[in-house]
């Protein structure tokens, strides 16, 4: 820790932090946090109004501007410096401190100013002590929330950041500055001066150093690259590299010790020549997506092997380049998860090793290459971190012992492990991937031989678990991702009758252990709850059911990696206690009679109907309504109507779309505006506008189950066919939509002042003027048609919204008709008073395009904001 007239340094990471007595206003730093109200009104408060008479009024005009809605608390709005000299200011809003639970909103709050700076490639940020102030929070919790935050924070481009507290608070100051010294008190690595900047961690008695430079230029007793099967070295970047600075005595080597070169996975050993090393080892990978062999297993085995033979040799040194990124297209994350893994199970299997060290080595001409360094420095992080598995609770159900605990599935030492995979048999993602990991690839070569045309939803099938020396068998069996729309039954039913059908298969085969990860909740997305209440009702059914038990212990394993581990952990003990307390165990039981264990609502009907009868329709009208799964800030992990609950009114998350999603709507966007480039998509997460339009939906299904199903679109009188837009859209797209409501995607183009109205607000058609067939919310199913009402920005950019409709009951014309509402359906007057039933929305089936219209705004709802040139 370094000091200055009293003020502390501390390197975290590798973010120099300063603890610093003074005014925020006069730091110089790329962006200065202020703590402000929801409203952004930078004149009420002592340190927003010192802000504004420094910064100048230009900052408080644009807030209103960019934010005319204002803020909720945990969110920052985003200005220039104005007349500071800084390139931005981040305005931050927090409630006044009532307790607990206002600390996540801090910490959300501090994340999204370490995000958005990332973001804007800024290097140095200034932040006063958040909250301690009139807001009232406890010096001590915000001092140890914000070095957390920094703590556990992988940076891309910022370096250092100040924590500026005020003059006048000594008492403050003492505080941070005693939080920063015990970042020294836990050995937290320092950054090394030399050229290339390597960053360390502790993984068991090795020293892993992460460092961005040339692998030819690291000074180590090995030298490990992967390269081509055949061991020519000029074939591959890395290898040719190597070789330049080697010398061609290094090839001759090879040629004479490896003529027929080697396969993937294996290591080749040569000496170093004219490299900084005693020897080489050349190795080589599988493609990043392959079959077989694969390649997650082939990179591990090369891993281990490299290691062991550097143990072997009393070798103390031995630095690998970023294995499998580049040319084998791995992606970075995975890559870095698996060396790392590779690298905590041979501490954990060779405690005692010569090696002391291992370097990483980030290609330094990579235009990423921090980014990538930070990634292998996280994911070292994780397997450091990693304790022993722990047991979270236990009890007994007719004598069949129920265990939940933390840990790894794959290392549990149980007869059966429970395995979820696609319908293809494909072991890509979470605790698949692991599995297949660690079981080597015999298992996917098993499975595909063994069921060529895959497996159906709810079947089980069984393989043997090869390298997983601790197990028997394996059951593996597809599960449908939450909220899917692709099957008669919905996908909680189908979690749960997997389950009992491991168990019931598992019991028939005489097997007395079984363990499951906590299925559901990682690919698929189902929330914490509902996963947990599936998984304890199953296994309560078959304890409860099944007579001559030969299982005797159940297992839930959830993953000690898990990013949400703490929700994770606290829904399946919440509904272990509820399983526990509803059903008695011999012995304990009532009158003798073990009691049922019943599960909460939350797992909504138990038996779902088919798609396309009455009853389905009267279960999605009773459903209780969530985000959709793919929502990233507010998660379908909650209710609508609880989130709605948390989040100010007309507060809008913009959200930039995966690749996947904006290849969809590039794709959809393009029909008809080929010429245009588009500059950006984003999600638009707003609870409230999305809780009224599911209201609207539900209130649709209840129309189509009284009044009877709806004619389709394609189907509708006059029609021109089904909605273009949908013939574009990824299928991905098309599973969160209900044609049963005749639920579409539409585009609507606005002038770029109306967009954060829409996005807070919603279309709303009272704002809007007449058109063809009236007042109401207008889509086009071509975004040429909406191009016509955009406007311009200053960038030279247009915006169009791309939305969901609910057009229910189609009244189609070919008319221009000025309508108010949707017409009478049984006499098709305007305004009718001998008859209820009217439609829901007009489509004029003109030529070349359709007009889509509804004329109550909560039919509609603007979910991406689409901006191009």
């Amino acid at each position: 820790m370094a000091a200055d007239g009293g003020n502390k340094t501390v390197l975290i990471g590798s973010i120099k932090v300063g603890v610093i007595s003074g005014d925020i206003i006069t730091r110089q730093v790329d962006v200065i946090v202020n703590s402000n109200r929801c409203d952004l009104d930078l004149s009420k408060g002592r340190a927003s109004k010192a802000l504004l008479d420094a910064a100048g009024t230009g900052i408080q005009a644009e807030c209103k501007q960019k934010y005319p809605n204002g803020i909720q608390d945990g969110e920052i709005a985003v200005t220039s410096g104005g007349q500071l000299p800084c390139k931005a200011i981040y305005h931050g809003a927090l409630p006044k401190y009532s307790g607990p639970g206002d600390e996540q909103t801090l910490r959300d709050l501090i994340s999204a100013c370490l995000d958005q700076a990332d973001k804007d490639g800024l290097q140095t940020m200034a932040l006063p002590a958040l909250g301690t102030g009139f807001l009232s929070y406890p010096a001590p919790k915000v001092a140890h929330i914000l070095f957390d935050c920094i703590e556990h924070f992988s940076p891309q481009s910022l370096q250092e950041i100040s924590i500026v507290v005020f003059r006048t608070e000594a008492n403050c100051f003492k505080i941070f500055l005693a939080e920063a010294k015990k970042y020294l008190e836990k050995g937290k690595p320092q950054v090394d001066q030399s050229q290339g900047k390597p960053r360390s961690r502790k993984l068991g008695p090795l020293t892993v150093e992460v460092m961005v430079d040339s692998l030819s230029s690291v000074k180590a007793d090995v030298l490990v690259c992967n390269g081509p099967k055949d061991l020519k070295l000029s074939k591959g970047r890395l290898s040719k590299s190597l070789l330049e600075v080697a010398g061609s005595s290094l090839q001759e080597e090879l040629d004479s010790s490896y003529p027929n070169g080697i396969e993937c996975g294996e290591c080749a050993i040569s000496k170093g020549y004219n490299l900084p090393c005693k020897h080489v080892y050349h190795g080589a990978l599988c493609k990043w997506g392959s079959d077989a062999p694969d390649p997650a297993y082939i990179l591990k085995k090369f891993v281990g092997e490299c290691l062991k033979e550097a143990d072997t040799h009393s070798t103390k040194s031995i630095a690998f380049p970023t294995l499998g990124l580049g040319a084998l297209h791995f992606p970075a994350d995975q890559s870095a998860k698996l060396m790392a893994q590779s690298l905590r199970d041979f501490t954990e299997n060779h405690r005692r090793t010569a090696i002391k060290k291992v370097i990483i080595v980030v290609y330094s001409e990579i235009k990423d290459c921090a980014e990538v360094q930070s990634t292998f420095l996280k994911e070292l992080e994780n397997q450091t971190t990693m304790s022993s598995p722990k047991s979270l609770c236990s009890g007994k159900i007719d004598g069949v012992s129920i265990n939940i605990k933390v840990g790894k599935v794959e290392e549990e030492k149980v007869d059966v492990l429970v395995n979820s995979c696609s319908m293809k048999l494909g072991l890509t993602s979470g605790s698949a991937a692991a599995i297949a990991a660690a079981a080597g690839p015999g298992l996917a070569a098993e499975l595909t031989q063994a069921n060529p045309q895959g497996i159906n939803h709810g079947d089980v099938i069984v393989s043997s678990a090869h390298d997983l020396t601790n197990i028997k068998e394996i059951y593996h069996g597809p599960l449908l991702p939450w909220y899917s729309k692709r099957s008669g039954k919905p996908p909680e039913d189908i979690l749960e009758e997997f389950v009992l059908n491991c168990l019931q298969k598992a019991n028939t085969s005489g097997h007395k252990s079984i363990a499951f990860p906590a299925l559901g909740t990682g690919y698929h997305k189902f929330p914490a709850d509902v996963a947990s209440a599936c998984m304890m009702t199953a296994f309560d059914d078959f304890c409860r059911k099944t007579n001559n038990k030969s299982i005797a212990e159940i297992r839930v394993v959830l993953f000690q990696g898990d990013s949400d581990l703490k929700h994770l952990e606290k829904a399946f003990q919440d509904e272990f206690n509820q399983l526990m307390s509803g059903t008695a165990s011999p012995g304990n039981h009532h009158g003798g009679k073990p009691k049922p264990y019943v599960s909460g609502l939350r797992r909504g009907p138990k038996v779902a109907p088919q798609r396309g009868t009455k009853a389905y329709l009267e279960w999605k009208y009773k459903e209780e309504t969530r985000p959709p799964p793919y929502w990233s800030k507010f998660t379908s992990k909650k209710k609508l109507k609880d989130w709605n609950l948390a989040v100010k009114g007309g507060a809008a998350h913009m959200e930039a779309v995966d690749q996947t999603t904006h290849q969809s709507i590039e794709t959809a966007f393009k029909q008809s505006m080929g010429g245009s480039q588009i500059v950006s998509i984003h999600r638009i997460e707003n609870v409230e506008l999305f809780l009224k339009y599911s209201e609207e939906c539900q209130r649709l299904f209840r129309k189509a189950i009284v009044e009877g199903a709806f004619v389709d679109l394609s189907r509708g009188k006059g029609s021109s066919g089904p909605a273009k837009t949908m013939q574009h859209l990824h299928q991905d797209m098309h599973s969160h939509t209900y044609p049963e409501i005749n639920e579409y995607y539409f585009f609507h183009g606005t002038k770029p002042g109306y967009v954060s109205v829409i996005t807070g607000q919603g279309l709303d058609n009272r704002l809007a003027n007449a058109g063809l067939l009236g007042t109401g919310v207008y889509g086009a199913e071509d975004a040429a048609k909406s191009s016509r009402y955009t406007g311009v920005d200053t960038n030279g950019c247009h915006p169009m919204f791309l939305m969901r409709m609910c057009l229910g009951d189609i009244y189609h014309t070919g008319s221009t008709t000025g309508f108010k509402r949707p017409p009478c359906k049984r006499c098709g007057q305007l305004v009718c008073n001998n008859h209820q039933e009217i439609y829901d929305s007009v489509v004029a089936n003109f030529s070349p395009h359709r007009e889509f219209v509804v004329y109550d705004r909560c039919q509609s709802y603007p979910e991406y904001l689409i901006w191009y040139k």
